[in-house]
C-alpha cells in the first residue's frame, strides 16, 4: 500500500503534463510563392521596405505592398491555403496561429487589408476556426470557399460563404450581411447602406483564375507557375489572329498623307474635260 501511495503522486504529474501538451500551439507564416509582375515590397517594423522575392518567408506582423503592375501569391498552408495581393494592394499579416489537440486543428487567419484587392482560396476548417479580412469598412469573415474582398468593403463569394460586418456611414454599430455563393456585398448600394447583387461574370472569372494558378483548394503545396496568371480576364482578351494583307488589300498600302489646303486661299480644282485622263481635249 505504501508503494501505491508513493507512486500516486508520480502518475497525477504525468497526467497533467499530459494534459498541458494535447493542445499544442504554433504560428504560421505567409510563403510568398510567386511575384508575377510588377514589383513587391515588404516591411516587418513599418519603416523598412525590402524588395520581396519568390521563397520568401513573412511572419505575422509582416505588411505587403504591390506596385501597379504587381501580383503576389502567398501560401498560408493550414492558415489558407492561398492569397494574392492584386496590383496596387497592401497587405498586412495580423494573425496565422494554428493550435491541434482533441482531434482537430484550430486555425485563427486574420488579414488586414489595408488598400486595393484580395483574391484567395480558404479551405473547410473546424466550427472554431476562424479565417478573417478586415477592411476599411468592417470585416468579412469566410468559410470554405474562393473569394474576392475589395479594402472599400466589396465582398464576393464562389462556393462557400462569407459574413460582412459593415460599418455604414453614420452607423452606431456594424450591420451583418450573409454572402452566399454567387453573390457579391456591395457597400455602396441603398445609399451606402450595402446590399447584395448577383456577383458579375467578370468578377467570377477573375476569381476562378487566381484559384486556378493556386492549384485549387484542394491542392496544398502545389508550385504555382506563371501560366494560370493573366493581366485581364479572357473575356477582354479577344482573339487577334495575325493575317498577312493580300494582293491588291487597300491596308496593305503605305499611308499616304492627304493634301492639305489653306482655307483662306481659293481653290479650284484641274478639270480635265469629262475623259479623266487630265487633258484638256
Amino acid at each position: 500500500m505504501k508503494q501505491y501511495v508513493r507512486f500516486l503522486p508520480g502518475l497525477l504529474a504525468g497526467g497533467a503534463m499530459a494534459l498541458t501538451v494535447s493542445v499544442l500551439g504554433a504560428t504560421g507564416t505567409a510563403r510568398l510563392d510567386a511575384v508575377r509582375a510588377g514589383y513587391v515590397r515588404y516591411t516587418t517594423d513599418g519603416v523598412n521596405w525590402m524588395d520581396a522575392k519568390a521563397g520568401a518567408v513573412l511572419s505575422p506582423g509582416a505588411t505587403v505592398k504591390t506596385d501597379t503592375l504587381g501580383v503576389a501569391d502567398f501560401y498560408l498552408a493550414k492558415n489558407g491555403p492561398y492569397v494574392r495581393v492584386t496590383p496596387d494592394s497592401e497587405l498586412t499579416l495580423k494573425t496565422l496561429n494554428q493550435e491541434s489537440g482533441a482531434g482537430e486543428t484550430i486555425v485563427t487567419t486574420q488579414l488586414g487589408l489595408n488598400r486595393g484587392k484580395l483574391q484567395g482560396v480558404v479551405r473547410k476548417m473546424s466550427a472554431a476556426s476562424k479565417y478573417e479580412v478586415i477592411t476599411l469598412v468592417g470585416s468579412v469573415l469566410i468559410r470554405g470557399t474562393k473569394y474576392q474582398v475589395s479594402a472599400r468593403g466589396e465582398v464576393s463569394v464562389e462556393d462557400g460563404e462569407g459574413v460582412v460586418r459593415y460599418n455604414a456611414p453614420g452607423a452606431t454599430a456594424p450591420t451583418e450581411y450573409v454572402v452566399r455563393a454567387g453573390y457579391t456585398f456591395e457597400p455602396t448600394l441603398n445609399s451606402n447602406r450595402g446590399g447584395l447583387i448577383e456577383t458579375l461574370p467578370s468578377v467570377t472569372e477573375e476569381i476562378n483564375v487566381a484559384a486556378n494558378a493556386f492549384g485549387g483548394a484542394g491542392a496544398e503545396g502545389v508550385a504555382v507557375t506563371e501560366a494560370g496568371y493573366s493581366p485581364v480576364p479572357s473575356w477582354a482578351s479577344l482573339p487577334k489572329p495575325f493575317a498577312a494583307p493580300g494582293e491588291g488589300d487597300p491596308f496593305s498600302q503605305p499611308f499616304v498623307m492627304p493634301p492639305v489646303v489653306n482655307p483662306t486661299t481659293p481653290f479650284a480644282p484641274a478639270t480635265d474635260g469629262g475623259d479623266g485622263d487630265g487633258d484638256a481635249d
